[in-house]
């Protein structure tokens, strides 16, 4: 009788919490360098119970890891996994995204493998091991101001098949990684231009298809201003010059209504 309840109490507390589904995806798996590496994480939360994670009163734990192939730890930032309590109510889904650059100290440019573990009353769920890389890309253009303290780096890279551009933004030392934005795709038939003016704004302009080109503007501290997309047309040169107000102006190309933006 007493080994029948038993079984029947070791069958309960295993059920309530395989009622937890853990899963986790990344949108690409190649990244260069410095570039945020978001890994979202999804935590289903059937088990008849509040689940806490990061709460200092709670046995809810979890643990995010980094490796190399060669199955070295990658050391951790100063930066908290979770700056707060991670509170999921019984019955319902909730959804985290961790930067992997923020958290680790994604330096080189290699192969990496995430691991993760969430521990809740010392059963463990872990999910699957996520696979990415990291790249140095190809540099493009360069600007630095001294003034500034910036220096912008136009990078291309391949990946998920296809070429992209990227700009990073450091200080003039570059010590520090202030920013990285995406460009947009790349078609590399065509080369990429950046430019600055005497106000040190900086503008970038590349084709994205043999059709249309888009201009990227920032400021001088790196900050964006706007994204521009423009029409072209074929055997009509397409050029970035800089206006009489200093304003750049795309010559040889028309806007695309409706496809712009601010601070993109």
């Amino acid at each position: 009788m007493f080994r029948s309840f038993l079984i029947l109490l070791m069958f309960c507390v295993s059920g309530v919490y395989a009622q937890v589904e853990v899963s986790t995806s990344l949108p690409a798996s190649i990244f260069l360098r410095y570039e945020g590496i978001p890994l979202r994480m999804e935590i289903i939360n059937k088990s008849g119970e509040e689940l806490v994670l990061g709460s200092e009163e709670s046995e809810d734990i979890l643990l995010l890891r980094v490796r190399d192939l060669d199955n070295r730890v990658i050391p951790r930032t100063k930066v908290p996994v979770l700056e707060e309590p991670w509170v999921i109510p019984d019955g319902e889904t909730s959804v985290r995204t961790f930067d992997l650059v923020q958290l680790f100290l994604l330096h080189h440019a290699m192969s990496y493998r995430c691991l993760q573990d969430v521990k809740l009353a010392g059963d463990s769920y872990t999910g699957p091991p996520r696979m990415f890389e990291v790249v140095s890309g190809l540099e493009e253009e360069i600007i630095k101001r001294r003034k500034a303290n910036r220096i912008f780096t136009m990078i291309g890279l391949h990946r998920d098949g296809r070429d992209e551009l990227m700009l990073r933004v450091t200080d003039y030392k570059e010590t520090t990684v202030l920013a990285t934005y995406y460009l947009e795709r790349h078609l590399k038939h065509y080369d990429p231009h950046m430019k600055v003016n005497k106000e040190g704004v900086v503008c970038t302009l590349h084709y994205i298809s043999p059709n249309q080109v888009v201009k990227c503007t920032f400021n001088e501290d790196g900050s964006p201003i706007a994204r521009t997309y423009y029409s072209a047309s074929a055997g009509v040169p397409v050029r970035l010059l800089e206006g009489v107000d200093g304003d750049f102006v795309v010559q040889g190309a028309v806007e695309i209504e409706g496809q712009s933006g601010e601070g993109e």
